[in-house]
């Protein structure tokens, strides 16, 4: 067992991964992607934390992935409010540009599924061309329904070292565990809105606001339609002090 693995701080059951971004990359994920060990993410906020507290199956998926990352804000908080302070938020999509930075190095391939039609058509295209070193195994958009027997059997013949899956959440990682079995080798991992970022559709907040602990409030600002996603967030923090008083 690795120092990483031993090393988690429990917030309302979900165990996160107490590491730096570094360390986790540069000690768990590029070894096992080198070993072609089968891997999977979640990347977790409150919101998904809070919706593992109204579904079992999920808390039970989520509880058995390899790594639960903190991605969020409100996390660390949490975890420090706990006396258990995690070293740093992780977030989600910059996890995603350094896989994609290894896999151009290490000439990987990856996989691309969910999104909208065309911005999954734009991911791969702009993958391609940032990143010419990486094969493209397959694409695919995130309207399949309970018909994906044909990506399962793409994807694991493809043979993909790294299977993006922006289906949203709770259904990626629903998706990831039901079929994770199938696949032999590959780093799995939930990305939400990533791909929409990643082409310019959803641009992310200017470094300020991240650097201040707001890119929630710049979302929100971008997208009103979050603002029953973000009570899911106050709701967890009372959460958390009133379960320390």
């Amino acid at each position: 067992m690795t120092e990483t693995e031993k090393n988690t701080v429990q917030i309302m059951d979900i165990d996160f991964v107490h590491t730096t971004k570094k360390n986790l990359l540069h000690y768990e994920l590029f070894p096992r992607l080198n070993r072609q060990q089968k891997c999977f993410i979640v990347t977790a906020n409150p919101e998904i934390v809070m919706r593992t507290r109204e579904d079992e199956e999920y808390k039970r998926i989520v509880q058995h992935a390899d790594f639960v990352i903190p991605d969020g804000v409100g996390i660390i908080k949490a975890a420090k409010i706990m006396k258990q302070p995690l070293p740093e938020r992780i977030p989600g999509y910059e996890l995603v540009l350094d896989l994609l930075n290894f896999a151009n190095v290490q000439g990987l391939s990856c996989y691309f599924l969910g999104g909208k039609d065309y911005v999954n058509e734009k991911m791969a295209l702009e993958v391609e061309r940032q990143y010419p070193n990486i094969h493209i195994a397959g694409h695919h958009h995130g309207f399949i329904g309970n018909q994906d027997e044909h990506i399962v059997e793409e994807i694991a013949k493809s043979g993909a070292d790294i299977v993006f899956v922006a289906l949203g959440m709770p259904k990626q990682e629903k998706w990831i565990y039901k079929h994770y079995d199938r696949f032999s080798k590959g780093l799995f991992m939930g990305v939400g809105g990533s791909f929409d970022t990643f082409v310019g559709e959803l641009p992310r907040a200017p470094q300020k606001w991240i650097d201040l602990n707001l890119e929630w409030l710049y979302r929100l600002l971008k997208q009103p339609f979050r603002v029953k996603r973000i009570t899911k967030v106050f709701e967890f923090m009372i959460r958390i002090l009133l379960k320390r008083t």
